[in-house]
């Protein structure tokens, strides 16, 4: 499924995978569901990201917060930390485009790909994001026999500056710089990790 990736073509990437390698392909299995409901329960992604990360809320076609599963074209709201979205809630918006899953003998994988849209809950097709909708996130958990991932991939980031006030394009620019620079890593590192632990 790494080929679902949109191929790097502008602005900047960043990577984050983080691996664990269990004693059997069984006890793999059984963590797998764990990390499998962990990683479908994306309004709960900032507990596993650790303290002062981004909050993530599910959304549905007019914002409201949704208690579900991830499908396509579910609204995922993000409140970045200290510099929140100065639009009318606070929040950046991406939507669903992809979501997959993948289940073998000895392997099992699920995908979500987001990209940055408008705020649902207004009327205006502006996009409510300090990126630029060529950005996409692409996120993975996949078991490979006794081994487990959880991996992020943030492709063609480039700042949102198009029909913004100064402040806005200042504030994005500043966000996804960080983000670019390292942010994002640290970010999507803290949650990778999260996904994947083992508690025993």
């Amino acid at each position: 499924m790494k080929n679902k990736i949109p191929t790097q073509q502008i602005g900047a990437e960043s990577e984050a995978i983080s691996k664990i390698i269990f004693e059997t392909e069984e006890l793999a299995r059984v963590h797998f569901e764990t990390v499998k409901k962990r990683f479908l329960d994306i309004n709960s992604w900032e507990l596993f990201a650790g303290e002062h990360k981004a909050e993530f809320s599910l959304r549905d076609e007019k914002g409201n917060l949704i208690l579900d599963h991830p499908k396509v074209g579910n609204y995922v709201s993000i409140k970045i930390p200290l510099l929140h979205n100065p639009d009318d809630d606070g929040f950046d918006w991406v939507k669903i485009e992809v979501y997959e899953e993948a289940k073998e003998e000895h392997y099992e994988a699920v995908y979500i790909r987001v990209r940055p849209t408008s705020n649902p809950k207004n009327s205006s097709d502006e996009i409510t994001h300090f990126l630029n909708p060529t950005a996409t996130s692409n996120f993975f958990i996949r078991r490979n026999g006794k081994e487990i991932s959880a991996e992020v991939y943030a492709r063609n980031e480039t700042p949102n500056s198009k029909d913004k006030s100064l402040s806005e394009k200042i504030r994005n620019k500043i966000v996804s710089v960080g983000g670019m620079l390292i942010g994002s890593k640290i970010q999507w590192e803290g949650l990778t990790d999260g996904l994947i632990k083992h508690e025993k």
